[in-house]
């Protein structure tokens, strides 16, 4: 099997958490509550999977797999720890927050090295940072304007990142398809 499987699984995923935050209204809290950190291990296992790829250069597999990490450590906060909407909210704005300066970490990083990488990756993972930034901020603020506005831009977000992620799986499918 393709390990690219693994990464465009784990975008999935994230785009199920979105969608069940997006209605976690209509679903019982404690099923959203339960659902969401599950959603988000399994991702994080995916993109763990995903970082053992022996086609990846050295740099992206450490990316993937600190991302996977990073997954794995939000969703058991937010499983173990948060017991509020607010609290919710806040440790989202922070995961989505350093996962956009990771993003752009990263980005930087592999234009620093001496990796030859396809310009379509290198941009749709500074995109993403970019978007990640801008949506922790916008986030941040619509928290405390109104939680259920923060609840409703927190779904949006997540999707968006599984989005980011299944866009990127294709574009490393098809590069490491022609390479």
């Amino acid at each position: 099997m393709n390990k690219t499987f693994y990464l465009a699984l784990g975008g999935q995923l994230m785009i199920a958490s979105g969608l069940i935050l997006f209605f976690s209204d209509k679903i019982d809290i404690t099923v959203s509550k339960t659902l969401i950190p599950v959603f988000m291990v399994l991702a994080g296992l995916c993109t763990l999977l995903f970082s053992t790829y022996d086609k990846l250069p050295k740099i992206a597999k450490q990316y993937h797999f600190i991302q996977g990490v990073g997954f794995i450590v939000y969703a058991t906060i937010i499983f173990a720890l948060i017991n509020s909407l607010q609290g919710f909210l806040l440790t989202t704005i922070y995961f989505v927050i350093m996962f956009g300066m990771f993003e752009l970490l990263f980005a930087f990083g592999v234009l620093n090295s001496k990796h030859s990488i396809n310009k379509e990756i290198l941009i749709s993972r500074i995109l993403a940072g970019i978007v990640n930034l801008v949506g922790g901020f916008i986030l941040l603020m619509m928290t405390f304007d109104d939680e259920k506005k923060g609840l409703f831009f927190t779904s949006i977000l997540l999707a968006i990142g599984g989005i980011s992620i299944l866009i990127f799986s294709s574009k490393v499918r098809k590069y490491l398809h022609n390479s």
